[in-house]
């Protein structure tokens, strides 16, 4: 190999890793404003083929035209300088496009191009101008640029599965992508001195440094302010939904006491007057009065227990999904007699349910890390019931709304046992299509479906309780006499008659919707379709 071999091979490499780290990662750092979506995927990954096409041509071109060295090192430099600045403006960038706030694909488009096209583009040209200068006869062209291509596409494998399975967690979204511009100039460095150019190598050296510092100053930080604008989740299927963002509207923005980017979401712990509350990227999950935690926060937490109102036998209770712990807890507070298991996907989720929002450690409430059907596919226990509150940044998890889901959730069930599902949406009108497709995908495995709104106005989006059971409904003042009984024994307990009253027992047209099945369940588009 020439003397220009192994530097060139190297940089090469760094390129192709950083640029499929930096895409992995900007998923993380666009869902405090757009959540988590297909749509930032898809708009991420058509963001990054465009700047590979365009960063191809270009340095093709340019190689051609100067066919150097410093050519190669100002490519590697220029895209380490659009990487390091990403956790620096991304706020700035951000914040400016949902203030216009456009259509709401295209504002997630316009982002990830503000933010990501430019080094995409940059890093991109690295290949082509690196293959100018290996390819030392026209014979060995195509040897030459088919290495090179495979080196950096290794690199690409490398820096995507370093980042998505170890170096997102381990770092945190901003210090990983200053890390990057790190390890680009330190390849431009390479290649500057073995090259011998003096005046580049001083200039690189000089912008790693830089890119060190800010590296060192990024980790993963409390105490600090979360700004108004990450409290809300602009992505298209929440940004209408201000009714769901209680408490989270302040210009001041909210104290963070802890935030972690974890192997599913950008977890933030933050207090506002006297309220902590846990959110994934900008989604308000949980929220628990400090000086109260058992105290209700988010209304619909307490219509849960309706599945107690339905099957008042029940002693076995499963949970999908944790959250802060908000629900579990109070089942565990109010009825002693119950033995609780929790399937959550998140560990780093238990950790904080267990740290900051008062979950206890006790016999009675285990909490399982696994995914929840996962967890229904290799328990053999049975519940009386299950309860699914499974949302996460901006959506539900598609494979948690299927029939063969909920096939698979009633094989878990004892006789009479119910399931309580947590659905945000409407019962009537635009924002009622996801809800009306879960609506229809329990009617296919259960004979009675009902649906319990937080709040009496059907075309208004809000939390929706839908309870699924293989007995008749017990009529509204049956339910509700059960519930005074159990008040009576448990005074604990919530108030659930407002709740019971305002079922909705007409008819919920679904001829509109799709069945939702493993095959086919566009949960993101009937989502955006509410928005």
């Amino acid at each position: 190999m020439s003397r220009r071999g192994v530097p060139v091979t190297v940089a090469v490499f760094t390129s192709g890793a950083v640029l499929l780290s930096l895409e992995i990662a900007a998923s993380r750092v666009l869902a405090p404003y757009f959540g988590n979506s297909l749509y930032v995927w898809g708009a991420l990954i058509g963001v990054v083929l465009t700047g590979l096409a365009l960063g191809y041509w270009l340095g093709g071109s340019l190689a051609d035209r100067w066919p150097e060295p410093w050519l190669l090192v100002a490519a590697i430099a220029l895209g380490a300088g659009g990487v390091v600045v990403v956790p620096l403006l991304d706020q700035h960038v951000l914040g400016a496009i949902v203030s216009w706030d456009p259509e709401p694909r295209l504002n997630v488009v316009l982002a990830a191009a503000g933010l990501f096209g430019w080094p995409s583009v940059v890093l991109a040209a690295v290949t082509p101008i690196a293959i100018r200068l290996r390819a030392d006869a026209i014979a060995h062209l195509g040897r030459t640029s088919g290495r090179l291509f495979s080196v950096s596409t290794f690199g690409s494998i490398v820096g995507t599965f370093a980042t998505a399975f170890w170096l997102v967690p381990e770092l945190g979204t901003d210090q990983l992508i200053a890390l990057g511009a790190v390890a680009l100039l330190a390849g431009a460095a390479v290649v500057a001195a073995a090259e011998r150019l003096v005046l580049p190598l001083v200039i690189v050296l000089a912008g790693l440094g830089g890119a060190t510092a800010v590296a060192a100053n990024l980790g993963t930080q409390t105490g600090d302010r979360l700004p108004s604008a990450q409290t809300r989740n602009w992505s298209p299927s929440y940004r209408l939904r201000e009714a769901l963002r209680p408490r989270l509207n302040s210009r001041r923005g909210i104290s963070v006491v802890y935030s972690k980017d974890t192997r599913y979401h950008r977890l933030v712990v933050a207090e506002s007057g006297g309220v902590r509350t846990l959110l994934f990227d900008s989604l308000s999950q949980s929220a628990m009065r400090v000086k109260h935690p058992f105290a209700t926060e988010f209304e619909y937490t307490d219509y849960l227990q309706l599945a107690l109102a339905y099957n008042p036998r029940a002693r076995d209770v499963l949970f999908l999904g944790l959250g802060g712990g908000s629900a579990p807890k109070r089942f565990w507070r109010d009825f002693p007699d119950l033995r609780l298991q929790v399937a959550e996907i998140d560990p780093d989720v238990a950790d904080v349910a267990y740290r900051f929002f008062a979950v206890p450690h006790d016999p009675r409430l285990q909490i399982a890390t696994k995914d929840g059907r996962r967890y229904l596919a290799d328990t053999s226990r049975r519940f009386d019931a299950i309860v699914i509150d499974t949302y996460y940044s901006d959506s539900i998890p598609f494979h948690l709304t299927t029939r063969e889901f909920v096939e698979l959730a009633r094989s878990r069930l004892a006789p009479g046992g119910v399931i309580v599902m947590n659905v945000i949406g409407a019962i009537a009108g635009d924002g009622s299509h996801l809800f009306r497709a879960l609506y229809r995908t329990y009617r296919t495995s259960f004979p009675t479906v009902v649906v319990h709104p937080v709040g009496t106005l059907r075309e208004v989006i809000t939390n929706l309780i839908l309870l699924a059971t293989d007995r008749p409904a017990p009529s509204k003042a049956v339910l509700a006499a059960r519930w005074r009984a159990v008040r009576r024994r448990t005074p604990s307990a919530p108030d659930l008659g407002v709740a019971i009253r305002d079922r909705v027992d007409s008819f919920i047209p679904t001829a509109d919707v799709p069945t939702l099945t493993d095959d086919y369940a566009p949960t993101d588009a009937l989502l955006l379709f509410d928005g």
